[in-house]
């Protein structure tokens, strides 16, 4: 089944100042969302497939194509799982409103997990 998530968060920074910043970040942390190897996360990686000057979305990588990877890949497709980011003005003090939001399924609870987000924006404070 999958899991919904939503949180809202807000960075230093311009819209598309935070969004440049924390593409990086997120992609590679997405591309790995267990923390482990490769082999750990083959079936559970996501892929930047849009952005936009204020929006991010990943959806589900196919890393290797075997059938098993092509099934395990198909089924989260077809479970719509995915993530969006979205960055706008919060306010007129140089804020940025970074909303997350998305659906992962099983295995990827990491991902729907708010301490999973703080630690992607912390660690974008320290490579500015």
């Amino acid at each position: 089944m999958a899991q919904a998530f939503s949180y809202d968060f807000s960075t230093a920074g311009t819209p598309e100042d935070a969004r440049r910043r924390l593409q990086g970040i997120l992609t590679e942390r997405l591309r790995r969302p267990g923390g482990g190897g490769a082999a750990s996360n083959l079936h559970r990686e996501m892929r930047l497939s849009r952005h936009t000057p204020t929006s991010l979305t990943y959806r589900p990588a196919l890393r290797v194509p075997m059938p098993i990877s092509i099934i395990v890949w198909l089924g989260r497709v077809l479970s719509a799982e995915k993530v969006d980011v979205t960055f706008s003005p919060n306010g007129g003090d140089g804020q940025t409103r970074v909303a997350v939001s998305g659906k992962v399924g099983r295995g990827g609870e990491a991902v729907a997990d708010r301490e999973f987000w703080d630690q992607a924006l912390t660690a974008s404070k320290w490579t500015q």
